[in-house]
């Protein structure tokens, strides 16, 4: 009785080990993840974060950040990374076909300044690929910036005194007193709009960048029903300079029917940056050289909503200006999308020809990897199916072997009694 008992344990132990080995051979332990040198800084001063690999073969990689270059500038990172506006991209990939891949390192490194913040975040996201260009994990973080106030005023007066000219007119901050001005206030955007049903008015605060610069504020109260304008005029210290801002209110019990919103906005074959959203007014975009005119696409939210567009034809070499007016269906309401269309010239669209003969050998040196390494990978995921089918049934037998001893254990304990009881009666 006492083997029976022990082989019981014995099989029991052995089944609970091959259970546990199994699943630390299926664990995953790849990771991904992020290192920031510091969160809280004063205006000026620089911070730096990681994106750091561990028990991961990384051989490409696509990792784009969003961040308001407004309030931060972007000092240095890999060599392999283009800025855009607001956007930053790097692309990376193992020129050796997947023999050097990246592991167990840190992986790329950026460092910002902070111009003038209370608090900002920036947005990561991330692609990365094995050998063979499969897509191996996804990557979603964000870094949440946030002025040290200790040193906030000090850094502010600094600003002021050495970089803020006389002949400045722009504001440092823009604000009302109910939520719902859009966009987000810059000092170099100067239309801004505002919906309300039963307001007579806004208080206005308006704070100039040089703290010299005087500031008229006109048209914030006393609102009538349908289209009010409030008007805030910047005049510079030495008065060479004056910049007006505009706020468009719209007082109206039928909000519905003063939506000025594009549901799309799109230009044929050109990418508009930042990509669209009703609630960004201002684009950028770049043309060959030899583009005259532009197929502008641009839908209202609502049907009786009517669009007018100016400035897409007969493009110049340099900038040019993109206007898409938006009138609501109440007949005063507007809104303003605007679209600064850079035109290449000759000599610039060799260089950026040059650049995309560049991207496509890269791209199709990939891709000659990715068909090169399907057949291998397929086998290799035929193999982990089949290795996992084996220890399956493995582990299965092992459970009703176990499950058949323990019925003839206590098949034999159950005789014992019985046998033991027939001794006594006798």
């Amino acid at each position: 009785m006492k083997k029976i008992v022990f082989c019981l344990v014995f099989l029991l132990i052995l089944l609970g080990n091959c259970i546990k080995s199994f699943a630390m051979q299926n664990e995953n332990q790849d990771s991904i993840y992020l290192n920031v040198s510091n969160t809280e800084i004063k205006n000026g001063e620089e911070f730096s974060f990681t994106i750091n690999l561990a028990n991961i073969d990384v051989a490409a990689f696509d990792i784009q950040i969003y961040f308001n270059n407004e309030l931060l500038e972007y000092v240095s990172g890999p060599e392999n990374t283009n800025v855009v506006g607001n956007k930053m991209i790097t692309v990376w990939y193992d020129e050796t076909g997947g023999e050097k891949p990246k592991q167990n390192c840190e992986l790329v490194k950026y460092t910002f300044k902070v111009k003038e913040i209370e608090s900002e975040y920036i947005a990561i996201q991330g692609e990365f690929y094995n050998a063979e260009g499969t897509k191996i994990q996804s990557f979603t973080d964000g870094i949440e910036i946030i002025a040290n106030e200790e040193t906030q005023t000090e850094t502010i007066e600094i600003s002021e005194e050495s970089e803020v000219t006389s002949n400045n007119s722009k504001l440092k901050n823009l604000r009302l007193n109910h939520e719902g001005m859009t966009p987000v206030f810059s000092p170099d955007v100067t239309e801004y709009y505002f919906l309300t049903e039963d307001l007579s008015a806004l208080e206005v605060t308006a704070i100039p960048e040089n703290a010299n610069a005087d500031v008229m504020i006109s048209g914030n109260t006393n609102f009538k029903e349908g289209l009010n304008t409030i008007v805030i005029e910047v005049t510079s210290p030495d008065k060479t300079s004056k910049t007006q801002y505009t706020i468009s209110v719209t007082k109206t019990k039928e909000l519905e029917k003063a939506n000025t919103n594009l549901e799309t906005l799109a230009i044929e074959n050109v990418t508009l940056e930042p990509e669209f959203a009703n609630d960004i007014y201002q684009y950028h975009a770049t043309v060959s050289n030899t583009t005259e005119n532009l197929n502008i696409l641009a839908i209202p939210e609502k049907q009786n909503a009517k669009v007018e567009v100016t400035g897409g034809e007969n493009l110049q070499y340099g900038n040019n200006v993109v206007n898409i007016q938006v009138m609501a269906e109440n007949g005063y309401t507007t809104k303003q999308y605007k679209i600064n269309v850079y035109k290449r010239n000759e000599e610039e669209q060799k260089i950026a020809d040059e650049e995309q003969k560049v991207n496509i050998q890269k791209l199709n040196a990939i891709l000659e990897e990715q068909e090169e390494g399907d057949e291998e990978q397929k086998q290799s995921n035929h193999n982990i199916i089949e290795n996992m089918k084996e220890n399956v049934w493995f582990v299965v037998i092992y459970i009703i072997f176990s499950i058949i001893i323990v019925i003839i254990v206590i098949y034999r304990i159950k005789k014992e009694k019985t046998d033991k009881n027939k001794k006594s009666v006798r």
